[in-house]
């Protein structure tokens, strides 16, 4: 009983020098998009202490570092305009905005993740203890800048060397304070995008589209197209484009 006790303490203990340091380093980056912190041998940090960690903060960890979002209004909404429709696609689908889930001891928080299949109770419950698997579709929104924008890819790319079956999308907004401009053709159908790249463009917003061998396609984004991906729902530009657009 004494060592479970111990064991507790130093749990606790341990909790709460995390926590400390969390705290003191979101008061020095307040209005960022997006906090790392990097605190040392948290590898070594049990999956009870990082779970304490994702359910007060609601943040991913890799490794070492300890990644908080801090996403604004137009983010969340392209998130939620995304679900409606990818639920809407497949009702059998579970789509969901910032859930963890698990890969190589590492939690990762997709801002949109699909699952062709539920997981667990326990894994949407408890999704670092019980290790939540990842998506089927893996969503990132980002800026297009740094650090937000060089975060969403680098923790993409960690997936992405051990789970090449996930498909993967990244959509970059333009970090201005103008609205992006009106739709010329609001009544008009959407055609499949065709503004390809082979590499990143300069400006936003863009889409990029990792394929089947895992290699990175851009789309200029434009009203009234859509980008149709593998497991047939299309990404329609208009849901992105129409949010920043609002001035």
């Amino acid at each position: 009983m004494s060592i479970q006790v111990t064991r507790e303490t130093r749990q606790a203990s341990k909790i709460n020098q995390i926590f400390a340091k969390i705290d003191d380093s979101l008061t020095q980056m307040q209005g960022q998009n997006i906090v790392k912190i990097n605190i040392p041998d948290l590898e070594k940090v049990g999956k009870h202490i990082r779970e304490a960690i994702h359910s007060n903060y609601n943040a991913q960890i890799i490794n070492s570092d300890i990644f908080i979002k801090c996403d604004g209004q137009n983010k969340e909404e392209i998130q939620a305009e995304l679900l409606i429709s990818a639920r809407a696609h497949n009702p059998a689908w579970v789509v969901t905005l910032n859930t963890i889930c698990v890969a190589g001891g590492n939690s990762y928080q997709p801002d949109i993740g699909i699952w062709f299949q539920k997981p667990t109770y326990a894994q949407r419950n408890s999704p670092i203890v019980n290790r939540c698997p990842l998506p089927n579709v893996y969503i990132e929104v980002f800026y297009n800048q740094d650090p937000d924008r060089r975060n969403a890819l680098e923790r993409i790319t960690n997936v992405q060397r051990t789970h090449h079956a996930v498909e993967f999308i990244g959509i970059a907004l333009p970090n201005s304070t103008f609205p992006f401009r009106q739709n010329p053709f609001p009544w008009a159908f959407t055609v499949p995008a065709t503004q390809q790249l082979n590499q990143r463009p300069s400006q936003a917003p863009y889409i990029i589209y990792w394929n089947a061998n895992q290699t990175p396609i851009y789309y200029i984004m434009d009203w009234n197209e859509h980008l149709p991906l593998r497991f047939g729902w299309m990404l329609k530009f208009n849901l992105v484009l129409s949010v920043i657009a609002h001035p």
